[in-house]
């Protein structure tokens, strides 16, 4: 708000699609700025109108955090938040999973601690989701949230008495496809613009030759490489996996491990091990600079890996032991989809031939 001339607290005004958003983010929330209408205001339009309805939805929040602290009644979704955040399945969360649990959680419990979880009636989950249908993917996550701990909930009957949850099989707001394999002409591209002797090549060549994930690659050190084999234990499935390293990734691996002495394979120019999100930014960066489309992603090169490994005969069994069993699984789709595609576009050639024969 700096080019306005005013600085507002929790103000949020991200950009999306060449478009500006102004919301007021605060406690796990994120509150679009509406007039009384509810359609959504611009300060660069009409200053005073949104400076107004900035104060309504600000006030609201400071008289809420001047009440005395609001104990939880018993089996009340705010008392079934409280129980998970001090139990085993809450801490032993990722950090980074923990924090946007917590915030969502919050979120919950402002608005929704006072219902009971004992029959919480399923309208209620689509009026969770849709309060924030602006922002599909943080609606389908809440959701999401909320599911898990309504299971938590029903493993515990004696406490909360919740026996259903009325959060399974909401429909998502946010549809996707989801990742996907590259295409050949894709990894030729890609390898065309970084040389071999680039972190941002070593980085695809693993993905690709091992289908691993992100975060499993960046943890890769230089102890996990011997006898022409990269040994890795997946986070996600806290299973150890033995990959031979193909001669593509050889021919990048080898000098790049002779280039430097550092314990991780994967290094910054600082010389230091990325951080998740740094490596996610720099092969979003890498694959932009490529002239890649936007779903060109590192997790779709471990579709490419069960792909090719699929193409080379191995059965699911043989792949999922690699990339792992839903990494198997998807790729069948994928390809069987794939498959019917192919099978179409020939008998409609058929189709077409004929019919130019019989005219002739």
């Amino acid at each position: 708000m700096a080019k306005l001339g005013i600085k507002l607290p929790y103000l949020f005004a991200p950009r999306a699609k060449g478009k500006t958003y102004y919301y007021y983010r605060r406690a796990g929330q994120r509150l679009r700025i509406l007039d009384d209408a509810r359609n959504p205001l611009d300060p660069r339009k009409s200053l005073q109108n949104f400076i107004q309805a900035y104060d309504r939805i600000h006030a609201s929040f400071e008289e809420n955090e001047n009440q005395e602290t609001r104990v939880a009644s018993p089996g009340s979704l705010a008392d079934l938040i409280t129980t998970y955040k001090e139990a085993p399945e809450y801490k032993k969360l990722k950090q980074k999973t923990k924090k946007d649990y917590a915030r969502h959680l919050d979120a919950l419990n402002e608005e929704f601690g006072d219902l009971h979880v004992a029959g919480l009636p399923r309208d209620v989950v689509f009026e969770i989701r849709d309060r924030l249908s602006d922002t599909p993917r943080q609606a389908d996550y809440r959701v999401s949230v909320l599911k898990r701990i309504m299971n938590f909930a029903i493993d515990r009957p004696r406490r909360f008495g919740v026996t259903s949850n009325p959060a399974t099989k909401v429909p998502r707001i946010h549809e996707s496809e989801g990742h996907r394999p590259w295409e050949e002409t894709e990894i030729e591209a890609f390898r065309k613009c970084w040389k071999i002797d680039t972190v941002e090549r070593l980085a695809f060549e693993i993905a690709l030759n091992t289908g691993q994930r992100g975060g499993d690659i960046i943890k890769m050190a230089r102890g996990h490489f011997s006898d022409g084999s990269i040994s890795v234990v997946q986070e996600k499935t806290k299973q150890r996996v033995w990959v031979p390293a193909s001669n593509d990734l050889l021919n990048v691996l080898v000098p790049w491990l002779a280039s430097h002495k550092h314990a991780v394979i994967l290094v910054t120019c600082a010389g230091k091990g990325f951080l998740i999100d740094h490596f996610r930014h720099t092969m979003r960066d890498a694959y932009t600079a490529a002239g890649l489309p936007a779903d060109c992603t590192t997790h779709g090169l471990r579709y490419s890996a069960a792909t090719r490994l699929r193409e080379l005969g191995l059965d699911w069994e043989e792949i999922g032991s690699i990339t792992g069993h839903a990494t198997a699984e998807m790729v069948g789709k994928y390809t069987a989809k794939r498959r019917r595609a192919e099978l179409a576009i020939a008998r409609l050639n058929t189709a077409t031939q004929g019919r130019k024969e019989n005219k002739n």
